[in-house]
């Protein structure tokens, strides 16, 4: 694989680098990364949480973790996908974001926990989703997201310190 990838460009990998080489030695990795970027952000079945939704939410993930960087692609992806008032207040992280309706609301607090503190959330977290009206698919469709955006931080934070390194 030599076309650059989200994370090639993001932490400024260049086809011929050291590290792009390193990654490519991993291609399910960095093809897997592709693979579920679209399936976590443009599912074929999004159960009930619209590709717009979801690239808001990433984007205020990202931002949360300090990756304005990453918050800019999502911003990009939600503007394609139709955004609006409400969904950029999602994305830029602001606390009135959470005066939305009770299901926004849920979806936010808890990508808000998982992403700023991991370790505090726990199975009454899960059942708080749970009596917000999702469902178990919606619950995972969210985790996966949750996830995701959260991983592709952490690859790039990773590849930061070992360009430091080099």
């Amino acid at each position: 694989m030599s076309d650059l990838d989200q994370i090639d460009i993001l932490s400024g990998l260049k086809p011929g680098s050291e590290l792009y080489a390193i990654r490519r030695e991993r291609p399910e990795f960095v093809e897997g990364t592709e693979l579920c970027r679209e399936t976590v952000l443009s599912p074929n079945h999004g159960f009930g949480l619209s590709h717009a939704l979801r690239a808001a939410l990433a984007s205020r993930m990202a931002r949360s973790i300090g990756r304005e960087d990453l918050a800019a692609v999502y911003d990009l992806m939600l503007d394609e996908a139709g955004s609006d008032a409400d969904l950029a207040s999602i994305a830029s992280g602001a606390e009135t974001a959470a005066a939305a309706d009770a299901f926004t609301s849920a979806i936010i607090r808890h990508a808000d926990l998982v992403t700023r503190t991991p370790r505090n959330s726990s199975r009454a977290d899960i059942e708080r989703l749970e009596k917000a009206g999702f469902t178990n698919p919606q619950i995972i469709a969210l985790s996966e997201l949750i996830a995701f955006v959260n991983y592709e931080a952490r690859v790039l934070a990773g590849l930061s310190l070992l360009e430091e390194v080099e």
